[in-house]
Formats: structure tokens, sequence, C-alpha cells
């Protein structure tokens, strides 16, 4: 199996050659509503109303649907935007404009769409999260990508745009997703303590290790994500940010892989273990020596610093069926492809993907930039 299946057309023609239940994850930023004229015939983001919009992305998404696993997960990238103001000028500069992360010409201004209203607040990333859901998908996440770079905004009524939104949505309520995976840092314990409301804080009381809330070593992905956009010197543009792309790969594919015969992912084994651990406690060093001085005169030597630690690590993988002991890659899904960072990431992680893309310049771009960052892991096999 080629490490990249690049398909170039339609997205709903090219869905539709993809057999059902066959992709483990997707991972996608569709084009904005009124943003930008990419000059191609059949684009989509060009349509008169957020209704029309909605509705193609619906039937495209409804096509994901079917080729993707009843285990899968889709992660979708949306931003937002503003009304515009008609004559004399656009109020808002950010007006129709996706944050500088895809080429193509600026969209003008256009008259208004029924029921906005200039400077209003489009709302496109919720409009369209709510509609697949009605449409079928679990709605599981939302998760801001906060941009600490964003485009700066000529505007004094209101703050400077700087996130979008990652919407994860799912066939059914049960799913894969590798949590291990993407843990991050982990964060100090909560001091259990008398005077934690008020109180002279000079008369801490030491606590004995057993009466502290625990940390971990690594705790759960939280759901705001700080990544700034990321430059790509062909495109001359900022691009959806490798970062941005990799904990959903990460999260949604098995790094193990998948049984060659049906498709089902192997599962991470963890192991967690607890240990006591000197500078795990909220004040650390500097509250070094002081202790409870009703507690017992035998325990001249405490360390109110120490704290339970939770560590967890994988003990190896599982298969999730009876078929065999074999794996081959999981299989990621960008049917926007744009210029392929969606394929860099995955294969750069041992995974198979699938890029759709309609913009000729686009699916060569992708290409060109797999196979320079990639090299030959990057096998490709045009559609």
């Amino acid at each position: 199996m080629s490490a990249l299946t690049l398909l170039r057309g339609d997205v709903l023609e090219q869905l539709a050659t993809l057999p059902a239940e066959s992709v483990h994850c997707v991972v996608t930023s569709p084009p904005y509503w009124g943003q930008r004229d990419y000059s191609c015939a059949g684009q989509l983001g060009m349509e008169k109303t957020p209704q029309e919009y909605i509705a193609k992305m619906v039937a495209v998404f409804r096509e994901v649907r079917r080729v993707l696993r009843s285990d899968g997960t889709l992660w979708m990238n949306m931003g937002d935007g503003y009304a515009g103001g008609g004559r004399g000028g656009n109020p808002e500069e950010s007006a129709f404009r996706k944050q500088a992360t895809n080429a193509g010409s600026l969209v003008p201004p256009s008259p208004m769409p029924p029921g906005l209203k200039p400077k209003d607040l489009i709302g496109m990333p919720w409009r369209l999260a709510l509609a697949l859901q009605a449409d079928g998908w679990w709605l599981r996440q939302d998760i801001i990508w906060h941009k600490p770079n964003p485009m700066p905004e000529s505007v004094t009524d209101r703050c400077t745009k700087a996130h979008e939104y990652i919407f994860i949505l799912t066939k059914s309520a049960r799913y894969f997703y590798d949590a291990e995976a993407v843990k991050e840092n982990g964060v100090e314990p909560e001091r259990q303590r008398n005077d934690q409301i008020g109180g002279d804080k000079s008369q801490a009381v030491r606590h004995s290790p057993g009466s502290m809330i625990g940390a971990t070593a690594t705790r759960n992905t939280r759901s705001v994500w700080t990544i700034p956009t990321q430059a790509y010197s062909e495109a001359h543009f900022a691009t959806f940010p490798e970062a941005l792309v990799e904990p959903c790969v990460l999260a949604g594919t098995s790094a193990k892989g998948c049984c060659p015969k049906c498709g089902a992912p192997w599962e991470r084994g963890v192991e967690t273990t607890k240990s006591f651990e000197s500078g795990s406690g909220r004040s650390g060093n500097r509250i070094a020596g002081k202790q409870d001085l009703s507690a017992s005169p035998t325990n001249s030597t405490p360390d109110i610093r120490q704290g339970p630690v939770v560590h967890s690590r994988t003990t190896g993988w599982r298969s999730t069926c009876a078929c065999s002991n074999g794996s081959d890659p999981c299989t990621v899904l960008d049917p926007f492809f744009g210029s392929g960072t969606t394929g860099v990431v995955a294969i750069r992680h041992g995974r198979h993907c699938i890029g759709i893309e309609l913009n000729p310049k686009y699916a060569d771009m992708a290409e060109r930039r797999i196979d320079s960052e990639v090299g030959l892991l990057a096998e490709v096999a045009n559609g």
C-alpha cells in the first residue's frame, strides 16, 4: 500500500469511489464560506447564503460518514467571519476572510445574506457543527485553537479574533480514541490544608502524603490548544499547522496499526502506578521545613513537599478482533487536502493517508511538499 493516495477531482465524486467503513480517522479544514475565490469550477465556499453552504457541507460529510469506520472519528477545523458592510467600505476587515490559512483571491463585499446584519459574527462553525449533529453525527467536543500570532485587525469595538474551532464528531457513542498518545505534562497536586481559605498562611499545617490530592506526571489533554499558524514557503501563506493536525492523528488512529483483514485498530494497554515524590506538592521548596507543630514529635524530618504522583506507561498492544495478529497502518482521510498538511503528519507517524483535492495547483503543491518533507516514505498513488 502506498503511503499516500491522492485523488484529484470533485470531493463527492471521489468519496464515492472509496469503500464503506474503510477510513479510521478524518482530519480536515473545509473551505470557509464566502472568504476566498480559488477560481476553480466546482469549488465550495462561494455559495450565496450560509444555508446553501451548510447544505453542501452536510452532503459532503454524509458521504464522509459512509467511508468512516463505525469506531472512527472526524476532526473538523472551522473558523468564523463577520458579515460585510456594503457601501462606504467593509466595517470588518476580517469579514468573510479565513485568517491567511489558504491562498486565493479575497471575496469582495457582496449583498448581505438574509438573516445577517452588517458586522454580525456569522457563527459558521457552530451552524455547521449543529447541522452535522442534526444529520446524525455525534458531536463529541469543541476544541479551541488559540493562535498566539493571529492576523492583525484594525477594529476598535471588539477584541482581535485569535481562535478557531476543531470539532470532534463520531458515528457512534463508542469509538477509538488513544488518550495516552496525546497526554500533556501533569500539574502539581492541590494541598488539602486547613488555611486554604483565609487564616494565617504562616501557620500552614503539614498533612500526611495520604491526605493530598494526587497529581499525575501527565494528564488528559485540555480543550484549548495554543498553536501558532505555520508558514509554507511555496504557498506564501500560513497553512493548517502540522502541530494542530498531529494530536488529531495520534488520538484518532492506533500507532500499532489495524487488522489487515477487518481493519480493527489495535488498542494500547496502559498501566498506572503511584509514587510519593519530593517536589510534587503545590508550594515545593518555598515551604520546606514548615510543619504542623501538633504533629508527633517523633516525626522530626518531615518533607511537606512530598505528594502522590500517578505515572502511566504503555505495557503493550491488544487486538480488538479475532482475525489475526498482523497489522497494517491505519488510514487517515482529508477530503479537502489543500497543501497536504494532513498527509505530511499522517505519513510521518506511519499512517496511510488519502487526500482529495479539486484544485490541480493545490494537488501538485501537496505532492511536491510531501515528497520534499517526508521523502521516500511518501510513495504516491494518484487516483
